[in-house]
């Protein structure tokens, strides 16, 4: 089935496809013994082959160090040339070169080695240029060269630093690599999987072969990493037949025998219990998606109910780890009610992506989750098996300035994770997605190797830098939680001396495309002495010897700082002794009208402050021509950290626009800083449902004069889709309608013949409302509740299915547990699924002609009772304010997506509401947090 582009789990967070052009490329080079090398002929010169490498095979060097380049040339012709070779610190900055002479006899072959010079951390672009005594250039390579600070040596269980090492790429050197790196953790041991364990039905693994495994087990703790078990997918001959009775691969669908599949996983387990006490048993199980394709909910709660009854009464102090994505655990291993729920010691969270809040707060609902649903309350913490950031997630950066966006994205994203660890008292192993060192393999878009040049790319220092700086430290707790600008975490080292690392985030879902609205200024530390700072790369910044300090802020760059002082000191010269200067302190957002536009009402603008430290501010607002405000300035005083204001310009004259657009300006001048002004524009519109019996299905000219919304997506190729939706209320309903333009409608089959068919993976108009009650909301009280885990409270999606048929969802209530409806799991009250007719109604229908979909949908009260209770009793020319959103899907081949209100309404802010119709719904590329307002009256 077609799915919506931006929300399919891999293409949507940045996973891509497999790359048949980097596995072909891998299998053409030729590694030169003992060193990091590429060797491609030159295309200007087919004669001449061309050697670039390093005396290290891994490129990676531990600093103090002085690495040396090293050049093969071999030529079919006589040769004189130059070899030359320049080095970028960052990529960017000279900081060193050279040249020799070569000279190389026909069919013969030479070798130039140029010591670089001394090198502190850092990652270095090497560039080399093979010339000829003409000066033309013969062949170029580039080159990544890393210089790190010494990892932690020896094994470290505590340890939350894992990294995915894939089994394609050289063992020995991949794991020379991590070790460098840091890395504590690998996921799986390459002779353990399924076929290896049982051969055929019945025949298991012999001694040799478990010995070998014990022997790999042993050879990983040499290089300080400890493995987790990884037993994914079946035996070749175990796997269930699809839908119609096909042959599928080992991953595409459940075991045909569970008991078969459960005694491979003990004969998988029993030899090695002594070495290994974590196991994955398996790789994401998407009930009718990739993996699972005629299971369902209940058959993986099977497997994981008789697995444990398996495995634990010989083996109590084996870990069972299972799930898939914190959606997963809600939906299928602790579905509210259903048989055999929470049978695992930790679960599983892939998250996908760049470093959104969101992570941080979904990662907390899977802790709440474990230590409230866990037979075992968790104990095993939290595998974060797979996260990373692809190199096609940022589609707006020039290609060379891609690699260090990964970078950026790698330590805020452990941050994140370990500060819901850390806040909730729970294990946290995070696992990068990924590295191979030589093989390319389906997902490289991930790689943080070069597998071409067989060096490292930035994020292979980045990750060294937070590791050198981070491990064997304590987290302690967030210093800014009411900053949505700014994270930072304060540590306790084994010495009790404080450390931190922080970082400011981008404003808008893509970051980099938008550097003139990110958040992004300076960090003054007037107490600075005694702090050593470095940078994301692990540069040094400051040798804690000045007084004074004044620090580069940048989105996800983190800074460490190193101190001789206790935590609460450094958290002090941190908080109360810093001054933060953003350029854009502010979040500024005007808002769309909640009631019918006159002269009694105001023009409202949402400020929040955004930073760490108090902020004042001169706010001017220029209205739209034909209006006059009383006043178009305003003084925003003292707004205190993650406070928001809401800033009223009364009118006195206006303008009714028949497109019902408004085009706002703003202009602050920040209090003690003339430099710093934020100036910015927003269309607004009145977002208001008036009181109006309508008939779903009647005439069109029932909703007559009611100001309609609207909403543009645009493609990059100018393909250009506009969304209408009108909205009314009564004493029974509330109703909205909407005219969609979609050149190709998208249906799945009505809904009692398939319901995994998920309603929101079709084209489709959704209806969200936050009215407040929120009982399964598990983050409610959270201190960063504000700032990354506001959620919502209901959730209607209406849908034309094939054939006709007009369907009204109940996707989120007070009571459903924020899970995705499954056939086989308990009923809810309220019901997930269809509405029934005395709940709500649907009309959907398709002009061929005009190229739209109309949706006509009524809610009945009673479905949103706290919304009821405020309206239903307005009087004549009263109006109330709620919370209100919708969202198109236009899915199918070609179709455009997810298009937001939200996104349509300013600058989005992160939200988390646990549930499909999204992967990890509320972050700000899936629509950021309703909070968008909408105005009832009569």
């Amino acid at each position: 089935m077609p799915e919506i582009p931006p929300i399919t789990r891999r293409r949507a967070l940045g996973y891509g496809a497999a790359t048949a052009a980097g596995a072909a490329l891998a299998s053409t080079l030729t590694a030169v013994p003992g060193q990091a090398a590429v060797t491609v002929a030159a295309a200007d010169d087919p004669s001449v082959t061309f050697t670039a490498a390093f005396d290290d095979v891994t490129a990676l060097y531990v600093a103090p160090a002085a690495p040396e380049l090293v050049v093969t040339i071999a030529s079919k012709i006589a040769l004189t040339g130059t070899v030359s070779w320049k080095v970028l610190a960052h990529g960017t900055e000279a900081a060193g070169t050279g040249s020799a002479p070569v000279t190389v006899a026909a069919g013969g072959s030479g070798t130039v080695r140029s010591a670089l010079g001394p090198r502190t951390p850092d990652f270095y672009a090497v560039q080399v240029d093979l010339t000829d005594s003409t000066g033309k250039t013969l062949a170029t390579r580039t080159l990544g060269l890393g210089v790190l600070h010494p990892p932690a040596d020896g094994l470290r269980p505590g340890s939350s630093f894992g990294l995915g090492l894939r089994g394609e790429s050289d063992p020995v050197i991949t794991k020379r690599i991590a070790q460098r790196m840091g890395a504590k953790w690998t996921r799986g041991i390459l002779s353990i999987w399924p076929d290896a364990v049982c051969t055929a039905p019945g025949k298991f693994w012999n001694q040799a072969a478990i010995d070998k495994a014990r022997a790999e087990v042993a050879e990983w703790r040499s290089y300080g990493i400890e493995p987790i078990g990884f037993l994914a997918y079946n035996m070749w001959w175990n796997v269930a037949p699809g839908p119609n009775g096909e042959a599928l691969k080992l991953h595409q669908n459940k075991p045909l025998d569970l008991n078969a599949h459960i005694e491979m996983t003990y004969r998988a387990i029993a030899p090695m219990q002594d070495l290994v006490k974590n196991w994955e048993i398996w790789n994401e199980p998407w009930v009718h998606g990739w993996t699972w394709k005629t299971g369902d909910a209940q058959d993986y709660r099977d497997l994981l109910k008789r697995t444990w009854d398996r495995i634990k009464p010989e083996f109590p102090d084996v870990n069972l780890i299972g799930g898939g994505s914190v959606p997963y655990q809600r939906d299928i291993v602790y579905a509210k009610g259903s048989k055999d729920i929470g049978y695992l010691d930790g679960s599983i969270n892939h998250a996908y992506g760049v470093p959104d809040p969101v992570q941080y707060a979904l990662t907390k609902v899977q802790i709440k989750m474990d230590k409230l649903w866990s037979k075992t309350n968790g104990r095993a913490g939290q595998w974060q098996t797979e996260l990373g950031t692809a190199a096609d997630s940022f589609p707006g950066l020039p290609l060379a300035d891609v690699p260090y966006a990964v970078a950026r994205t790698l330590a805020p994203t452990y941050l994140l994770h370990l500060l819901a660890g850390a806040e909730e008292d729970s294990p946290m192993k995070v696992f990068w997605f990924s590295l191979s060192y030589d093989k390319g393999y389906s997902g490289d878009t991930f790689n943080i190797y070069d597998v071409g040049t067989k060096t490292p790319r930035p994020a292979v220092i980045a990750y060294s830098a937070m590791t050198s700086r981070l491990e064997d430290s304590r987290m302690l707790r967030e210093l800014y939680p009411d900053a949505r600008s700014t994270w930072g975490f304060l540590f306790e080292d084994a010495d009790g001396h404080g450390r931190a690392a922080l970082y400011s985030v981008p404003r808008q879902a893509d970051g980099y495309a938008h550097p003139e609205s990110d958040y992004r200024g300076t960090l003054t530390l007037p107490d600075a002495r005694g702090i050593k700072v470095y940078d994301y790369l692990g540069r040094e910044l400051s040798d804690g010897r000045a007084p004074q300090v004044t620090l580069p802020v940048n989105p996800w760059e983190v800074l460490y700082f190193d101190s001789d002082r206790s935590p609460e000191q450094l958290a002090t010269a941190l908080t109360r002794s810093a001054r933060f200067d953003y350029e854009t302190p502010l979040d500024i957002r005007p808002l769309s009208f909640t009631r019918p536009i006159d002269a009694s009402g105001a023009l409202e603008v949402r400020v929040e402050n955004v930073t760490p430290q108090p902020v004042s501010a001169l706010l001017s607002v220029q209205a739209p021509a034909g209006w006059v405000l009383r006043t178009q300035q305003l003084e925003v005083d003292d707004v205190q950290p993650g406070e928001v204001r809401t800033v009223r310009f009364p009118v006195v004259a206006y303008r009714n626009e028949p497109s019902n657009r408004y085009l706002i300006t703003y202009d602050a001048k920040i209090a003690g800083a003339a430099k710093i002004r934020q100036t910015g524009e927003q269309e607004i519109q009145l977002a208001y449902a008036p009181y109006r019996k309508i008939a779903v299905g009647g005439d069109a000219s029932q909703w007559a004069g009611i100001a309609g919304v609207s909403v543009v997506n645009t493609t990059t190729t100018g393909d250009r889709k506009e969304y209408r939706l009108w909205s009314a209320w009564d004493e029974q309903n509330f109703y909205v309608r909407a005219v969609l333009e979609d050149a190709v409608h998208f249906g799945n089959k009505p809904f009692p013949q398939d319901p995994y068919s998920f309603p929101f993976k079709a084209d489709s108009l959704q209806l969200a409302f936050d009215a407040g009650a929120k009982p399964d909301d598990l983050l409610a009280g959270d201190r960063h509740y504000a700032k990354s885990g506001g959620s919502l409270s209901h959730l209607y999606v209406a849908t034309l299915a094939q054939g006709g048929v007009s369907e009204l969802h109940r996707q989120a209530a007070p009571g459903t547990n924020y899970q995705t409806f499954y056939p086989t799991n308990a009923p809810l009250d309220p019901p997930l699924g269809l509405l029934t007719a005395d709940e709500g109604r649907a009309l959907v229908t398709r002009d061929e002609t005009a190229k739209t979909t109309t949706y006509e949908v009524a809610i009945a009260w009673d479905q949103l009772p706290e919304l009821a209770r405020r309206a239903v009793g307005l009087g004549a020319g009263e109006h109330l304010r709620t919370t209100f959103a919708f969202a198109v899907a236009d899915a199918g081949t070609n179709g455009h997506g997810m298009t937001y209100w939200t996104t349509a309404n300013g600058p989005l802010t992160t939200g988390c509401y646990n549930f499909a119709p999204f992967w990890g719904t509320g972050g700000l590329a899936l629509g950021g947090r309703v909070d968008t307002p909408w105005g009832l009256g009569r």
